[in-house]
C-alpha cells in the first residue's frame, strides 16, 4: 500500500484536497487561492509520512510530524480544525485509493495523526472560547482606565 501512495501522491494530493473541500466547505472562504495550493503542496509531504507509516506500522512518522506542523500552520494563521480537515480529506482520499484491507493500516495512523491535531486545538485562537468567562475575567471592562 505505501507503493501505491507513493506512486500516485500527485493524483492522491488533488483528491485529498478536493475531498478535503468536501468535508468542510468554508475552507474556500477563509483561505484564498494561494494558501490552497499550499496545502496542495504540502499534501506531498503528508502523503509520503503516510507512506512510511503504513509501510512500517509505527505511527510515529506521522504523530511526530504532525507536532512539527503545528508551529507551521501557526504561522500561516491556519486552525488547528482546518489541519483536522485537510488530514480527514487525506484519509478518505487514501482509504479510496486502495482496497478495504488496506483500508485498517491507513485509518489507524490517520487516526493516531488526527487525534494529535486535535489535542492542539485549545490553543487561543481556534475558538472562540466561553464568552460570559471571558467577560468574568476581563471584568467587563470595570475599573480598566482605558474605558474612562
Amino acid at each position: 500500500m505505501a507503493v501505491r501512495l507513493r506512486a500516485t501522491s500527485d493524483r492522491l494530493a488533488t483528491q485529498s484536497l478536493a475531498a478535503a473541500l468536501r468535508v468542510d466547505p468554508s475552507l474556500r472562504e477563509r483561505y484564498d487561492e494561494t494558501m490552497l495550493r499550499r496545502f496542495l503542496r504540502d499534501y506531498e509531504r503528508h502523503i509520503e509520512q503516510l507512506a512510511q507509516a503504513v509501510a512500517t506500522g509505527e505511527h510515529r512518522f506521522v504523530v511526530v510530524y504532525g507536532e512539527t506542523l503545528v508551529p507551521i500552520y501557526r504561522r500561516r494563521d491556519v486552525r488547528m480544525n482546518d489541519v483536522v480537515s485537510l488530514l480527514q480529506g487525506l484519509q478518505e482520499a487514501a482509504v479510496s485509493l486502495g482496497s478495504s484491507t488496506d483500508a485498517a493500516a491507513i485509518r489507524e495512523p490517520m487516526a493516531a495523526w488526527i487525534e494529535r491535531m486535535r489535542h492542539h486545538r485549545r490553543l487561543p485562537g481556534d475558538h472562540e472560547g466561553n464568552k460570559a468567562a471571558r467577560f468574568i475575567f476581563k471584568g467587563a471592562g470595570l475599573g480598566d482606565d482605558t474605558v474612562v
